[in-house]
């Protein structure tokens, strides 16, 4: 049994949607991990004897999605304190134009946007989600609480009606430069670390229904990543989590050899599919509820609560 941890950003500063880890947090977590499990690349791991062997149960890994820039300004140097290796998986498009996944643009947009009139009044979204107007910040941010998880939900295409309506709603703004650069990722990788894909603008890939747009997705990121880098990634991690059976297949098809799911779980190579790894994500919260993802105890607890 294999421990993937997933972290995104690793920052000193607070954000009231989507709060990136602690420096202290992370440190923390590094320094426990590192000394609990025999912490390698995947990538390594994968085509290794260890894989597949009984005594891998005391095996982690430490993994990055997105690009952040805070990954090499906060996490790297932690990662180095505890002669850690890590993967980053990074959305090209993100990177090509230091632009935001979507998830953290719609976010933004809605917490600094000082215009009042939005006409989101689509007939696929209930009635709570259908408006033409946010009159202050607080309603702004109680409403795109609800929004976002909601558009994981739908198809692509809805999806993106909604994403567009509000970008060029909420104009008066300009977008937060916060992602690393090529040159970053080459300092990564020339310190050891994995440069993977995580696609070219973040879509949820098992929720579109134009292969030809997934394929584009993932054969473009990777040969973007070649590009600069001088390798097509051995990783596709999928953004949001969100993969079928017809991604998996395209992946394969587009030369990668490892797709990366969420789950919340521990991998167990002698059963998982190596096109649905599972990882477990860590978020910036107390250091107990912490511990009991690391050690799978809280989905443990989930599990005996739901089948009891």
């Amino acid at each position: 049994m294999i421990r993937n941890f997933l972290f995104h950003r690793v920052h000193p500063q607070r954000d009231k949607l989507w709060d990136p880890m602690s420096v202290d947090l992370f440190d923390k977590c590094i320094r426990y991990i590192s000394k609990k499990y025999d912490v390698v690349l995947f990538e390594d791991l994968a085509f290794s004897d260890k894989y597949k062997s009984n005594n891998n149960k005391s095996i982690a890994t430490i993994m990055f999605d997105d690009g952040y820039k805070d990954n090499i300004e906060f996490a790297a140097p932690i990662l180095k304190k505890y002669n850690i290796k890590a993967s980053f998986y990074v959305v090209t498009e993100s990177i090509d134009k230091n632009m935001p996944t979507w998830t953290h643009i719609l976010e933004h947009l809605f917490q600094f946007t000082s215009i009042k009139n939005i006409d989101v009044n689509f007939d696929f979204l209930p009635q709570d989600l259908k408006i033409t107007e946010l009159n202050s910040h607080e309603e702004r941010i109680r409403y795109v609480s609800k929004l976002k998880p909601f558009l994981k939900t739908l198809p692509h295409q809805k999806r993106q009606s909604v994403l567009n309506v509000v970008m060029e709603t909420y104009n008066d703004i300009e977008f937060p430069k916060l992602m690393m650069n090529w040159d970053d990722l080459r300092k990564l990788k020339a310190e050891g670390h994995y440069v993977g894909s995580h696609t070219v603008t973040h879509c949820m890939l098992g929720t579109m229904d134009n292969e030809n747009d997934v394929a584009f997705e993932l054969l473009q990121s990777g040969k973007q990543i070649e590009q600069q880098l001088g390798y097509f990634p051995l990783t596709i991690s999928y953004p949001v989590g969100s993969f079928n059976k017809s991604t998996k297949e395209l992946a394969k098809k587009a030369g990668y050899k490892i797709g990366l799911a969420v789950k919340q779980n521990v991998h167990n190579p002698l059963k998982d599919d190596l096109f649905e790894v599972s990882r477990i994500e860590l978020y910036n919260e107390s250091w107990l509820k912490t511990q009991l993802r690391i050690t799978n105890i809280l989905e443990e607890i989930k599990f005996l609560i739901k089948y009891r």
